[in-house]
């Protein structure tokens, strides 16, 4: 029984300290912020300086999110016809919100709202989340500039191919290996977790995902994949099953051990050096939630190393500490997991696993680890209405 109640207690630690990074950044909690019940103090529409008609969705489409949130925009019309299209302030990921825009926005120019309400627009492969809600939320904004009244988020709200087939296999990493020990499941589960889960869907947790969870909610099918991600992540070690995500489902981390498996000279690592790495892994965890905790920061949970699987969005910094990972992988196992992964050390730390819970870790360490936490809850209270 005191097993279990201690990793309740770490479970609930963990999710208090996501929740005061994502008060902190997005100022809400579950898609609530203070203030939300009085209303006012947003404009849905005005002149602008050329004359254009100005359409603000941030009132319009509170209800549908992105991958960080909500995507307001901001529509200029002429003559009734869409002049351009320009997203405001967002925390969706840089390089792959980058390409939405370029492909997207351009998408309605010269449209009347009717014919941009009827005129299907395809999501960027690998960025679907937030291209299904700047769709949805210049739909919103078209149905305002037609009069007529958006009842529901649609747009998002269907799975796409690559979201099913990334449930599929997350449900298959979920409870396959509890019935199946074979090896060749093992590689087979390894693979698709790295073509699905990585390089087709871009399904993994890092902490973007779980600050926006924490922020916003979850208000999509689309969101399903990642929901039993974190199922395997932080409920099953409840039930014994330690580590089963990192092991079994992260697409990061299968990746690493599939190039773990060619046959090239090993290296041996000390002990030693191996205990110094985890506690350094950690250490970068620390530092990013104080971070982040201050209300700065935030931009550092884009350079995870799982948005180098959408290569073609990634940051260049992103793709070259993948490829020194992918590289030390062939002659280390799973060298950014166990060396460098903020997530992970989070996961770790909710199953009360990692070196700053466990009874040996220094009297000192601990006091600085329960200050954390005193206070991340103050602010986070403190801050609530």
């Amino acid at each position: 029984m005191k097993i279990k109640f201690n990793r309740i207690a770490f479970l609930a630690a963990a999710l208090l300290l996501i929740a005061a990074a994502a008060f902190n950044r997005d100022g809400k909690l579950l898609g609530v912020a203070p203030g939300d019940q009085k209303g006012g103090g947003t404009r849905t529409e005005w002149t602008a300086e050329d004359g254009s008609r100005v359409i603000s969705t941030e009132g319009l489409a509170k209800d549908i999110l992105g991958f960080g949130g909500g995507i307001p925009l901001h529509i200029y019309m002429k003559e009734g016809r869409v002049v351009r299209v320009e997203a405001q302030d967002n925390y969706e990921t840089p390089p792959f919100f980058a390409q939405v825009e370029s492909s997207i926005l351009s998408a309605w120019n010269g449209l009347t709202a009717e014919e941009a309400l009827n005129k299907e627009v395809a999501a960027v492969s690998g960025a679907t989340i937030s291209s299904n809600a700047v769709i949805g939320t210049f739909r919103r904004g078209m149905e305002y500039a037609r009069g007529t009244a958006a009842e529901a988020p649609r747009e998002g709200s269907r799975p796409g191919a690559g979201a099913l087939a990334a449930l599929a296999v997350a449900l298959c990493g979920l409870f396959l290996p509890l019935f199946i020990r074979s090896p060749k499941y093992r590689s087979l589960q390894l693979l698709a977790n790295t073509a699905v889960l990585g390089f087709w869907s871009g399904t993994f947790i890092s902490l973007s995902l779980l600050t926006g969870f924490a922020a916003n909610g979850v208000r999509s099918w689309n969101a399903a994949p990642a929901l039993a991600l974190l199922f395997a992540a932080f409920i099953m070690p409840l039930f014994g099953k330690k580590g089963h995500y990192c092991s079994w489902i992260c697409p990061l981390g299968s990746l690493q051990e599939l190039l773990g498996r060619i046959p090239v000279p090993k290296a041996k690592l000390p002990a030693d050096t191996i205990k110094w790495l985890g506690r350094l892994r950690e250490a970068v965890w620390m530092a990013m939630m104080l971070l982040m905790w201050l209300g700065v920061g935030f931009e550092l949970m884009d350079y995870e190393l799982f948005s180098a699987f959408l290569f073609r969005r990634a940051a260049w910094p992103v793709l070259a500490l993948a490829g020194v990972f992918f590289a030390l992988s062939l002659v280390t196992p799973r060298p950014y997991c166990r060396f460098l992964c903020p997530t992970g050390t989070l996961i770790k730390f909710a199953q009360g696993d990692a070196s700053v819970c466990a009874a040996s870790a220094p009297r000192a360490l601990k006091l600085t680890m329960s200050a954390i936490f005193f206070v991340s809850s103050i602010m986070t209270l403190f801050r609530m209405p």
